[in-house]
């Protein structure tokens, strides 16, 4: 990138560059840096590369298959190509990864993103279908993490991204090296995240490979072409990427802080009850900071509805201060309905307009409502349910309040999507993740086991970004 050239003036003439003419040549990787980057990997035995073509994902393809032989890696990995169908020449760069993994010995799956695409947000649409394509194929082979080739500029460029839509320590500690709740669920790798761009277009021309690259990347209308501009700028004023990068990983390490005195939180004073909602002391809950009470909140609405909540800052916000001001309320956020009483507030998965699917038909193994997994027991001797059970919310079920046991200290209305088990003669099974059945409501034995799902480990989102300002927390 051509730089700007500052002077600055000594005595009336005398003037001295501050930046160099060209940027400096940076050496690509030496094995023994590959190795030490690739080291982590050495504990999976299943891993898919997402290759694009680019300098980037395709310096991974060719450093991953060269450490993997030289350490007599024993595992098993699929190169992933997601062909978008965006431009003319994404079928032939397809086809060049595809070549490039075969040579490095590796299969290379190639996905489409078939239907209409959007007019507008192309590149986070884009962006969107390429991971659940990813998630869907991973799933089908078993992968158990998904290696991507972000650098340290991609880093800095993710830093300058959410400083401009406002966000707050999530969003701001920019991406981990090892994010094992990424986008559906898959767990991300990057490897690079320490390595800066340059490094690794050199490490292609020491061995002689091309590379494809994106003509959109230099395109001013998209945002990321812009802020890697600024970077340029910002670097000639002593902003290097190496320092933009270093802030974000101090800001990880304030978040990580809260991050565990949140889930310190929760194990201590959140009670969250086996049929789904939540509940906690109303005093308790004021005399946190506010950070870590929106954080308790997002956290809550997490568990309680099995999906990572995403909350619009504003709004938890709002939610915060009504919760904050003494006065008994009911208010919606996310799918959750939270209540406030005197002395308690509660939190539940609410049935609005799209409540829990009943399912009739069962794998043998499956997740209701992304909080309760369930299993057909042992003893089964098929699929196909003889007595054609339903696994539905209680706001379905045949059912009416007199048939179940009332846990004292919670609303009626909180158990509303909690899981229910019934029979087309209306019996209602008791199960460890249910409300108790009133005596004589249960006479026969269940072939379904329910289960609560565990708490997500991961307390906010870095993955995707929010379209408006302050939307994180």
């Amino acid at each position: 990138m051509q730089r700007r050239q500052f002077c600055q003036k000594r005595g009336t003439n005398a003037s001295v560059r501050n930046v160099p003419d060209q940027p400096v040549e940076m050496p690509g990787l030496p094995d023994d840096a590959v190795d030490a980057l690739f080291s982590g990997l050495n504990s999976f035995s299943n891993l898919s590369l997402a290759v694009s073509g680019g300098a980037d994902s395709l310096c991974l393809l060719v450093l991953f298959g060269e450490w993997s032989r030289r350490v007599s890696w024993k595992g098993r990995a699929e190169v992933i190509v997601v062909n978008h169908g965006l431009r003319q020449e994404s079928d032939a760069e397809a086809r060049f990864v595809v070549d490039v993994a075969k040579r490095s010995g590796y299969a290379a799956s190639v996905l489409r993103w078939e239907g209409e695409k959007p007019q507008s947000n192309v590149q986070e649409a884009a962006r969107t279908a390429r991971y659940c394509l990813i998630a869907r194929r991973m799933k089908a082979t078993g992968a158990e993490a998904l290696l991507l080739g972000h650098h340290l500029d991609d880093q800095a460029e993710t830093f300058l991204d959410r400083l401009t839509r406002g966000s707050g320590i999530s969003g701001l500690s920019a991406m981990a090296a090892d994010e094992r709740d990424g986008p559906e669920g898959l767990r991300l790798l990057r490897p690079f995240l320490s390595v800066r761009k340059l490094r690794l277009e050199a490490s292609l021309r020491e061995r002689g490979q091309d590379w494809c690259t994106d003509p959109s990347n230099l395109d001013m209308k998209y945002k990321r072409s812009r802020l890697r501009n600024i970077l340029g700028l910002l670097n000639e004023e002593g902003l290097s990427v190496e320092r933009v990068a270093e802030t974000a990983a101090h800001i990880r390490r304030s978040r990580d802080a809260l991050e565990f005195a949140v889930r310190d939180i929760v194990s201590r004073k959140v009670e969250f009850h086996p049929a789904g909602p939540a509940r906690l002391n109303r005093e308790v809950f004021a005399a946190f900071p506010v950070d870590l009470r929106l954080r308790l909140l997002n956290e809550i609405m997490t568990h309680v509805t099995g999906v990572r909540a995403r909350p619009r800052l504003a709004k938890l916000q709002s939610l915060d201060a009504a919760l904050n001001c003494g006065e008994s309320l009911r208010q919606s956020l996310c799918g959750t309905m939270f209540e406030a009483g005197a002395e308690t507030i509660w939190c539940w998965r609410e049935p609005g307009r799209v409540p829990p699917m009943t399912l009739s038909e069962f794998d043998r193994q499956g997740i209701w409502d992304h909080r309760f997994a369930y299993s057909v027991l042992a003893d089964r001797q098929s699929i196909d349910e003889p007595d054609g059970l339903r696994l539905g919310p209680l706001c379905h079920a045949p059912a009416g309040a007199a048939d179940f046991v009332w846990p004292e200290g919670w609303p009626k209305a909180a158990f509303d999507c909690s899981p229910v088990v019934w029979s087309p003669d209306g019996l209602i099974f008791t199960q460890s993740a249910s409300l108790p059945v009133q005596p004589g409501k249960n006479n026969h034995s269940c072939t379904l086991d329910l289960a609560r799902l565990p708490i997500r480990g991961k307390l906010s989102d870095n993955s995707r970004d929010i379209g408006d300002v302050c939307g994180e927390i």
